[in-house]
């Protein structure tokens, strides 16, 4: 009897199994209109500054903004935005002397975007590109001076797209790149989430 019961439940699970894949593939995948967007975001933003003078702050807000073209159902291209905010940063001086400053980050990019489909609303996606990065130092009270540069770095991220409607969604993003202020490199990274409307 429990052969037959263990049996009958395999089988059962099976058959659920089966009908849940059955179902899935009979959903229309999330598909994004092709043509141009844009699109707006709030961004928490962080950026790996010098800290070696003891004040430090790496977290702050900024915004994202986006134009993109969707081509080929799955594909697309967008010029990006980023407005990091503002930092804290410090050093020390050659004589050991501490200073102090606020960063300012912000970075010009374009990248080239793939999306994956997940079920009929929603699809993730992954972006490859380059951006020109301007870190800026402003200094607090002597020593510390005036500082920084733009370089090109580059510039990669996900996307997450919940589309509403065949016009608007909503889109989550994680960008990652990086900043030059002076002699050192610094992680940048922004998570954000907005709205993007397709014409």
């Amino acid at each position: 009897m429990n052969r037959i019961s263990t049996r009958i439940g395999r089988f059962c699970c099976s058959a659920a199994c089966a009908a849940v894949a059955a179902s899935l593939l009979t959903v229309p995948l999330a598909e994004a209109a092709n043509g141009p967007y844009v699109a707006a975001s709030y961004a928490y933003t962080g950026y790996q500054t010098r800290c070696a003078g003891g004040a430090c702050d790496r977290r702050d807000n900024g915004f994202r903004a986006a134009v993109g073209w969707s081509f080929a159902s799955h594909w697309s291209v967008e010029a990006i935005y980023l407005d990091a905010g503002h930092f804290v940063a410090s050093d020390v001086t050659a004589v050991g002397t501490a200073f102090q400053g606020r960063a300012n980050l912000s970075a010009w990019g374009a990248t080239l975007g793939y999306e994956l489909p997940l079920g009929a609303t929603f699809t993730v996606g992954a972006r490859l590109g380059a951006a020109a990065v301007k870190a800026e130092f402003k200094p607090g009270p002597a020593p510390a001076i005036a500082g920084g540069k733009t370089t090109t770095q580059f510039l990669g991220g996900l996307t997450a797209t919940w589309h509403l409607s065949r016009a608007w969604s909503a889109r989550v993003d994680w960008d990652h790149t990086r900043g030059r202020m002076n002699r050192f490199n610094g992680n940048v990274d922004a998570a954000s989430i907005g709205l993007q409307y397709g014409f």
